[in-house]
């Protein structure tokens, strides 16, 4: 993404010191000074074939109107593809639920420009506010490996997860296409790493936490992502393995900081190679077109957002040979 690569570096430290001092970027936006502004976000998304379904949605909400205004604004766009893939009777609920669906699209709106120059000037990772209110949403900004300064080449930008495909201009503001629909659940307060254990039935992995005494406020303390294993693989241990992890809590702790990396490590920002989980232990990461492995578990549902940081559900356990010798090295 070329638009990613060119900035102006006097714009970067004016927006970043705006950012530090809590002033809306849009202070310093040229955006809206037009007059006429033909080429408002609407009309972009009516040129663009792959947004159509975004832009009958919000003409529905009616949000068209909104977005054809001053700003100005940033419109994270789902594809056509995106909202196909939604479950037919969960769109339809949507689509009959004016409120719902209101909430849905302003969670995908930003009442700010958030610039290509403004999103190269990210380290690695920024929340920001949304119109919908209640909760953010989080930029991931991925660089070449090796990279040590917020100015070097960037790979790939996420929106909680979903990957940017590309940066279309607007007068009164940006568009930026994604390949997912955000949902403004996955950062509200109550949406921590135990309710996600509970939704999708990883009841071992919520013992575990439970018995060694997590909570939603004092797990690590710094943004986390965790590979969390099902009851199956958990339960593929040698009989009695598990009840021997339950009663020896330093053990136990050991074990499932091998499955805890620091960061928000999304799908779309992971490679090929050694990982440093918070346990010490060097984790072998493996993407190809066929899916991603964990020192050699399939990640097998990823990038579940949390307002700590991000979970994959893995089909194994991840256990060093000296904490299971009688057990093969699963990295």
């Amino acid at each position: 993404m070329k638009n990613f690569i060119s900035f102006s570096s006097s714009l970067i430290l004016l927006l970043a010191v705006a950012s530090t001092l809590g002033y809306a970027p849009s202070q310093y936006s040229t955006s809206y000074l037009d007059q006429s502004c033909h080429d408002n976000i609407p009309a972009v998304l009516k040129k663009n074939a792959e947004l159509s379904t975004l832009l009958d949605l919000v003409t529905k909400a009616g949000l068209a109107d909104t977005l054809s205004g001053p700003g100005s604004f940033t419109v994270f766009a789902p594809t056509d593809e995106a909202f196909a893939s939604i479950d037919s009777q969960t769109l339809k609920y949507i689509l009959d639920n004016v409120e719902l669906l209101k909430d849905i699209l302003t969670y995908h709106v930003v009442a700010f420009e958030i610039s290509p120059a403004y999103l190269s000037s990210i380290k690695h990772v920024y929340q920001f506010p949304t119109v919908q209110g209640a909760a953010p949403i989080r930029i991931n900004v991925y660089r070449e490996k090796g990279s040590i300064t917020p100015f070097d080449t960037i790979k790939k930008v996420t929106i909680n997860g979903a990957l940017v495909l590309t940066a279309l201009k607007a007068c009164n503001g940006y568009v930026y296409v994604i390949d997912k629909i955000l949902n403004p659940k996955d950062l509200m307060p109550e949406n921590d790493e135990l309710e996600i254990f509970k939704r999708n039935d990883l009841t071992i992995v919520k013992r575990i936490f439970d018995a060694l005494g997590f909570t939603p406020v004092n797990i690590f303390f710094r943004p986390e992502t965790i590979f969390a294993p099902t009851d199956a693989a958990f339960a593929a241990l040698p009989s009695g393995f598990l009840e021997s992890l339950l009663a020896d809590k330093k053990k136990l702790f050991e074990v499932i900081r091998n499955h805890i990396v620091t960061g928000y490590q999304y799908s779309r920002g992971l490679e090929t190679g050694p990982i440093l989980t918070i346990s010490g232990a060097i984790v072998d990461v493996k993407v190809s077109p066929n899916g991603i492995t964990y020192g050699g578990a399939n990640v097998i549902i990823p990038d579940l957002t949390n307002v700590q940081g991000v979970i994959h559900i893995i089909d194994a356990v991840i256990l060093t040979d000296s904490q299971l010798p009688s057990i093969n090295k699963k990295y």
